[in-house]
């Protein structure tokens, strides 16, 4: 056996145009191939100059820059970014399609994914060297290339590349239109027409080998090479069983020929113009994104995008790297409530809207693109709650938020603004809060005593509660908790008192940034004067905003959320826990606590050290946290007739079951209360309000974690 195997070893081969000596099947058809090969390459290049010229029509990163000094700048900082120690983190974000952003590790999508991709280019590596064979050895060398051990390697290499090409396609399109339909509710025809495409280049490729072997059979003549194609032999016997004659092999070889030759060149010359583009520029795009800006910074143009010019290279750029993967549609809380709003969509649309001014004679320079026409409207805009679960889930790390703040920036440019929005930056300008107030009563929530001023704190640390806990009668509740876990503690803090402003976060991302530049430079300029070493925050929307926010603008401080600095406090033995709580609870993350800022595992230590507190996760949780649906100025829009269910309604529902299920589970003869912990004030009023519509507020209560605190103190 051995022996027949090493002397088939000796000298097998083929011809790869087979058979030469037809006119037909040589240097006629090798000809074809050339002239299509030159078609298929010149579509490509146009198609790349096509969505490159969409790019360079963004803006620079500098005002007036040329376009050859951000031309190089833009190598500089790939070069710098490939050698860079977080290269590797790219890389882990390109090829595992950001594996650790996924609420659960589905290894279908990796496994499939992988098996196309290597199957791709291990088909077109193997008919890259079987044309170096042919044109470049047997024409001018006059010499074989696939001979021997090598073309054993090529045949087993080309036949396992086709094998992995024609399984992974074949379950792409079981998992995207049978498995999981309902997930890729924004698939396209395209999306069926490329998978369709790739799986007909590996049928194709079958069959031509298996007619090849087929007339050799046929005519009993000598093929030392067949027992090496495992895919192409097979089906030679199977076709030889029919007995066709010399004619049908080669009509039958002819026809699967021409159709693999046209519909690989077809999908190499589509390569640039459709969803295979983002192969070559998700990969770029994840070498020049900024890694180490922090996520809660939003990077956009303070005047508004109101065109095509008004968006950046890097988002004209990021928009064509988008691979329609549906993480980001599919992790967005808007699509659950019904609204218009699709991370996905709104991505696609720009760029669809970009090919369409600028094809490639064609320029329409300032068209707007927020309007039907696009199909990104003020109700898609105004839907985002600016969770920044898009930009989470996005394996290419496109910036959904800063494109949707910076087309709000616009629509608040041109008045078109939900009025509720216009009553709340009306009183932020007047009262500086956004709860219409005067300024006088926002300390009236303390009722007893008096607050320390940040000039009484030798510490130097400023408590700062926000407009929330400030008016809000549900949250003022949370202000005095506080206070009072602060006093017992022994913590020298003091406050601006009626000084106090709104921090501007929710400003800003409805873009309305000359309203956020004020009051970031007053509080800026209080903070200073009163010389404050270090902030506490009680909103995590406050803690984004002093901490990421404010740095453009010279703003620099020690930043803590409050839950940080409580587990300081329990760590140094200033608070100490005796009282027995009895409480089944789970926890919601604030989205600008958990997502924004990675504050995951403060809060968890502090409910692990209350006593008789049994915790469950809802299996929304940590960076997959649902929202609430406060943020983004979501808290004051009025909820649209086309909602089914309010986004805060569907995780006070998830978090009854969850607790439910947690309370039959435990056999535990003490009556425990149902809790849901949150460290948002945002978050409270918005769960309370949900609490209520869904008629859970017997069942369920929210509470600030810092209330549970309060009560397990002594």
């Amino acid at each position: 056996m051995i022996q027949k195997v090493l002397s088939v070893l000796q000298e097998p081969g083929r011809e790869v145009y087979w058979p030469r000596h037809i006119e037909t099947y040589g240097h006629q058809l090798g000809f074809l191939i050339y002239i299509s090969a030159g078609i298929a390459v010149l579509i490509v290049l146009i198609g790349i100059y096509r969505g490159m010229r969409v790019w360079f029509h963004g803006k620079y990163d500098k005002k007036g820059q040329k376009f050859i000094p951000f031309f190089f700048s833009l190598v500089l900082t790939a070069f710098k970014n490939i050698f860079s120690r977080s290269f590797p983190k790219r890389l882990y974000y390109g090829i595992g399609a950001g594996i650790n952003k996924r609420k659960t590790w589905q290894w279908s999508s990796f496994i499939i994914h992988g098996m196309i991709m290597l199957g791709f280019l291990g088909a077109a590596i193997a008919t890259i060297i079987s044309t170096i064979h042919e044109w470049i050895y047997i024409e001018f060398l006059h010499e074989e290339l696939l001979v021997g051990p090598l073309y054993v390697a090529h045949s087993l290499f080309a036949d396992l590349a086709g094998l992995l090409l024609f399984l992974g396609t074949a379950l792409a399109l079981l998992r995207r239109y049978v498995i999981e339909r309902d997930y890729y509710t924004q698939a396209s025809y395209e999306d069926l027409f490329l998978l369709l495409l790739l799986i007909w280049v590996s049928i194709s490729g079958f069959f031509i080998e298996a007619t090849r072997i087929v007339y050799g059979l046929v005519n009993q003549a000598e093929i030392n090479f067949e027992i090496f194609s495992f895919i192409g032999y097979p089906l030679a016997l199977i076709l030889q069983t029919l007995s066709p004659s010399n004619e049908q092999i080669f009509a039958l070889h002819l026809s699967f020929y021409l159709s693999h030759l046209a519909v690989a060149f077809i999908g190499a010359a589509y390569l640039a113009f459709g969803k295979f583009f983002h192969i070559g520029v998700g990969l770029a795009n994840i070498v020049l994104t900024d890694m180490k800006s922090p996520a809660g910074q939003l990077q956009f143009d303070p005047e508004g995008i109101k065109s095509i010019e008004d968006f950046t290279f890097y988002q004209l750029f990021e928009a064509s790297a988008c691979m329609k993967c549906h993480f980001c549609h599919n992790y967005c809380p808007a699509q659950d409530s019904g609204e218009p709003l699709s991370p996905l969509k709104i991505i696609q649309d720009v760029k669809n809207w970009g090919r369409k001014q600028y094809g490639l004679i064609n320029s329409n320079k300032g068209v707007p693109i927020i309007g039907e026409a696009s199909g990104i409207t003020g109700d898609v805009l105004w839907a985002c709650v600016t969770c920044y679960a898009c930009t989470n889930a996005c394996p290419h790390l496109i910036g959904h938020v800063n494109m949707i703040v910076g087309m709000r920036a616009t629509l608040i440019e041109e008045g078109e603004i939900p009025a509720t929005f216009a009553t709340m930056l009306e009183s932020v300008y007047n009262y500086g809060n956004i709860w219409d107030q005067p300024k006088r009563d926002r300390v009236k929530w303390l009722k007893e005593g008096t607050l320390p001023t940040i000039k009484e704190s030798e510490s130097k640390l400023l408590w700062l509660p926000g407009d929330t806990l400030a008016y809000d009668p549900r949250n003022q509740k949370v202000a005095r908790a506080t206070y009072e876990v602060f006093s017992k503690a022994g913590v020298d803090f003091g406050t601006l008192g009626e000084a106090e402003k709104n921090d501007g976060n929710e400003m800003r991302r409805l873009g309305e940034e000359a309203l956020f530049q004020m009051l970031a430079e007053d509080n800026i300029g209080m903070f200073k004067k009163n010389k404050v070493k270090r902030i506490v925050t009680s909103s995590p929307h406050a803690y984004n905003a002093i901490k990421n926010e404010y740095l453009e603008y010279g703003g620099e401080f020690d930043v803590v959320h409050y839950t940080e600095l409580l587990v300081e406090l329990i760590e140094e033995g200033k608070i100490k826990f005796t009282n027995e709580l009895n409480y089944i609870v789970t926890y919601h993350d604030p989205c600008y606590l958990g997502r924004y800022n990675d504050i995951y595992d403060a809060p968890r230590k502090i409910i692990e050290l209350l006593p008789g507190v049994r915790m469950k996760e809802m299996p929304n949780h940590g960076q997959f946290s649902y929202c609430c649906g406060g943020g983004g100025g979501g808290m004051f829009r009025e909820t649209p007739e086309w909602v089914t269910t309010r986004i805060s309604e569907h995780r006070i529902l998830e978090a009854k079951e969850t607790l439910v299920s947690f309370s039959e589970d435990k056999e535990d003869d003490k009556p425990r209360k149902k809790i849901l912990i949150t460290a948002c004030p945002f978050c409270t009023s918005m769960l309370t309000d949900a609490s209520k519509t869904q008629q859970l507020e017997g069942d369920i209560e929210i509470k600030d974690l810092i209330e549970l605190v309060l009560e397990a103190m002594d």
